[in-house]
């Protein structure tokens, strides 16, 4: 098991077992283990039967001071405990971050306060002292996404859960179609069980009907292009894959993705020679789980392009991911952005530069 999900291990059991805090600062991007934690985590301080009464949900761009106080002072009905739930911590004011930073140094015993952000990084000073306050009257946790390896573990002991074997090269498909972000792929996992019916094993033909082809072949087509010096095809198959429905942040996960295989198996080609571009022997090499099928598509892929070109276009989807969480601009135009900046040989810099 990874570390980071050895982390959430211990901290589902911590619950299980009973330990339940008055103070949660729950912050990170990882949605689904978030949701997950959030539901144990009611389950253990509440249960089903009690939470018509004792339990209030308060988002941060509805935020009302008076609303606050009354529910965090309340008592419980019926039960030992309340729970108030601050969501969206980012989108307070700053004078009712201070207040709620506050009330968090005197939780009431009978009470369970969980304030939640989707920030990553606590780079201000009030989610530092909202960190510190729950440190010291209950427990923070960072909610990181996994890496690919542990993504692939833990969809693969899903589809186990759910009585079905799935292939290696049909992990490797859901993930290059969908990317990384766990919430998604257990949607996909759903469709996808849904869709097998009797059959026992998922293979990658089933995965591609359900999840649909065009995902994966707009990401290669897309690379193709790039490859090619051809962006006005590149950002026609953008366009296509976003206003067909596609997420940016997903897309940007799943170019991400390619980008960080694409290198590693140039790298290994590069040091091992043609011969390690064969599918079943750049498998074995490459790190993590990875079927010949999905290894002999980036061999492929890989040796067209040179190292620089990747670090470059690497350089440039972080910044996108980067400006997605602090920017307001269109996504669109800053995927098109990085994609044509790495097409012009141009690196973009997290200061916010543009072309």
């Amino acid at each position: 098991m990874g570390k980071t999900l050895e982390r959430y291990r211990k901290l589902f059991e911590s619950v299980k077992k009973g330990t339940v805090h008055p103070l949660y600062f729950l912050y990170g991007p990882e949605e689904y283990f978030k949701k997950e934690f959030i539901r144990t985590l009611l389950d253990g301080a509440l249960g089903q039967e009690n939470r018509a009464f004792n339990l209030d949900v308060i988002y941060g761009d509805e935020f009302d001071l008076a609303l606050f106080d009354d529910r965090v002072g309340s008592f419980p009905l019926f039960t030992d405990r309340r729970v108030v739930m601050l969501r969206n911590f980012k989108d307070l004011s700053t004078a009712h971050k201070d207040h709620v930073i506050a009330a968090a140094g005197n939780v009431p015993a009978s009470m369970v306060l969980v304030v939640e952000t989707r920030n990553e990084k606590l780079d201000t000073a009030r989610l530092k002292n909202m960190k510190k306050a729950a440190d010291a009257g209950g427990l923070s946790f960072c909610f990181e996404h996994l890496d690919v390896p542990e993504t692939i573990e833990r969809i693969r002991g899903r589809f186990k859960r759910e009585g079905y074997i799935v292939d290696t090269d049909a992990l490797d498909l859901l993930v290059e179609s969908v990317g990384t972000q766990l919430i998604d792929l257990v949607n996909e996992v759903e469709k996808i069980c849904l869709a097998a019916g009797d059959r026992k094993t998922v293979d990658r033909e089933l995965v591609s009907d359900v999840v649909g082809k065009y995902r994966t072949e707009h990401v290669f087509s897309l690379f193709d292009a790039l490859d090619k010096r051809e962006p006005g095809a590149m950002i026609r198959l953008l366009d296509r894959l976003i206003d067909g429905g596609e997420q940016p942040f997903v897309v940007v996960g799943m170019l991400l993705n390619r980008v960080s295989r694409l290198l590693e198996a140039r790298a290994i080609v590069s040091e091992k020679g043609r011969k390690a571009a064969s599918g079943r022997t750049l498998a074995g090499l490459m790190s993590g789980s990875i079927s010949p099928w999905y290894a002999e598509a980036l061999g492929r892929q890989a040796v067209r392009f040179e190292a620089p070109d990747l670090e470059r276009l690497l350089a440039n989807l972080r910044w996108v991911d980067f400006r997605l969480k602090t920017s307001t601009l269109e996504p669109k135009l800053l995927i098109e952005e990085a994609l044509v900046a790495a097409h012009l040989g141009k690196t973009l810099a997290y200061t916010g530069n543009t072309l």
